[in-house]
């Protein structure tokens, strides 16, 4: 179905694909993996029209074709599924699936469009209206707009971006149903994920790259997980998950009857100097959304305190006072400015007392050998870097302000298993220095790994508590999906 020759993609000095092979059969499933800049972004633009290679061929159905923009891709066939979203939210969910191919002569056939568009939801699983404003959805929902998007062009070829980055674990297990059926019709996957036990399971061959080159290209069978992480990084991982360190007693933050119109309601938890406390949960269960309200970006009412003092408002000026920082899921859109330089972004919210171009230079420096951030100068665009190295420099900008508590949301969605390791031993080295760490995050591994103590949410309540040797995926996934509800008592 689809060849790839000797495929070349260069950057000026960067060589960000080098000659590249590939063969893909109809009713493939092909995991691509790989560390952030390993060249997998690059790849799937080549395929998908987005830009243009250097030198090299891709022949479909036997034919050398020469995609020119993501037009000529899709009427041939091929659709790609982004981890950076692709909606316009101002417009409802079934318009945005049909937005360039729009069902009626002239006047958009309303009826049409709606009965579509629910038997795409329907396939996805999405719980959401066709008539929602994409605007109002969560980020995993706006996910599942994507996929049905691609479903609804009856698409030779998928290349799924991370698909699974904001899906709950039920929200995923219909993807991978979704894609068996795919696999089924004829239909070939290119599926790129960090999560190595998905690709372990649904792929029937792994492509692995590494500084632009393949370096590996095999069936799954005999292959582990280290396996694959070793591949990736050209070295053997240690230990993932640094040793915890004992919490101090002094309670940093403390949270009472905090509730959320809407999200969340009577939230209640405490978290010490030291400490890392993990937040779990199904997607829509009030995670996100008491965090954002307790440094107020949302609407909140309740008692919150940190080290004792109580914030006579919830609003962001208070909550950036009192020591708190919030580092968003949506590195993108609410974490960074894309437009502007890495350094720039990292003094954004230290504006006041960083004032000039010197101070801020000198901080981004401090701070990109602090985090170890991989570029040569920080006047370079945020968009010239790597997921994960965007990621740090989120964090880095809130780090700046000198914060007493900090609240990571979904950290390692989107960057690759050397990366997150990075990102395990600097979440460790926060608690190491006295900082209350709050841990939002989707795989349980993660809580399991690095959390001192994991509060389950449930449609927008605490719903239990687990401590220690307690911690387990099974036990969070009881809690989380109700399933065990003495537990949760």
């Amino acid at each position: 179905m689809l060849k790839t020759v000797e495929l070349t993609k260069e950057y000026e000095a960067t060589i960000a694909l080098s000659p590249f092979n590939l063969n893909v059969e109809p009713g493939e499933v092909i995991g691509v993996i790989g560390e952030n800049g390993a060249g997998k972004s690059t790849l799937m633009k080549v395929l998908s029209g987005i830009v243009q290679p250097t030198s090299g061929h891709i022949e479909w159905n036997n034919a050398i074709v020469h995609f020119r923009n993501t037009s000529d891709s899709s009427r041939a066939g091929i659709q790609i599924v982004h981890q950076e979203l692709n909606i316009i939210p101002t417009l409802s969910v079934e318009d945005n699936l049909f937005l360039g191919q729009e069902i009626g002569t002239g006047v958009i056939n309303r009826a049409e469009t709606r009965r579509r568009a629910n038997e795409l939801l329907q396939k996805v699983g999405a719980k959401f209206l066709s008539t929602d404003l994409c605007d109002n959805l969560s980020i995993a929902e706006q996910q599942l707009v994507e996929i049905a998007k691609a479903l609804s062009k009856e698409a030779k070829l998928i290349i799924f971006d991370e698909p699974t980055a904001v899906l709950s674990e039920p929200e995923s297990e219909k993807l991978f149903e979704i894609i068996q059926s795919l696999k089924m019709q004829g239909v070939a996957v290119l599926y790129v994920s960090h999560r190595l036990p998905e690709i372990l399971r649904i792929c029937t061959r792994i492509v692995v790259l590494r500084d632009g080159v393949k370096v590996a290209d095999q069936p799954p069978g005999g292959l582990a997980e280290s396996d694959l992480a070793n591949l990736m990084v050209g070295r053997t991982l240690a230990d993932i998950f640094p040793a915890r360190q004992r919490a101090q007693d002094l309670i940093a933050l403390e949270v009472q009857n905090l509730s959320v119109p809407g999200f969340a309601k009577d939230i209640s938890f405490t978290v010490r100097a030291g400490e890392i406390l993990g937040l779990a949960g199904l997607i829509g269960s009030g995670r996100t959304e008491t965090c954002e309200a307790i440094f107020g970006v949302r609407d909140g009412k309740g008692t919150v305190r940190v080290e004792g003092v109580t914030l006579k408002q919830l609003t962001l000026a208070n909550a950036l006072k009192a020591g708190i920082a919030y580092v968003s899921e949506d590195r993108k859109g609410k974490g960074l400015v894309t437009s502007m330089s890495i350094d720039e972004n990292i003094c954004l919210a230290s504006l006041r007392t960083l004032n000039t171009a010197s101070k801020r230079r000198s901080t981004a420096t401090h701070w990109i050998n602090e985090l170890k951030i991989k570029v040569s100068d920080s006047s370079l665009p945020m968009t010239s870097l790597s997921g994960g190295n965007q990621q740090k420099c989120s964090v880095a900008k809130w780090l700046e302000t000198k914060p007493r508590v900090i609240i990571l949301d979904e950290p390692t969605r989107g960057i690759d298993v050397g990366s997150k390791a990075e990102m395990y031993r600097l979440i460790a080295s926060l608690a190491s220095a006295g900082l209350a760490v709050i841990v939002i995050s989707s795989e349980m591994p993660e809580h399991v790994g690095l959390a001192h103590r994991v509060a389950v949410f449930r449609e927008g309540r605490i719903v239990g508590e687990l401590v220690g040797s307690e911690i387990s995926e099974s036990g969070i996934m009881s809690l989380a999906a109700g399933v065990n509800n003495e537990v949760a008592a």
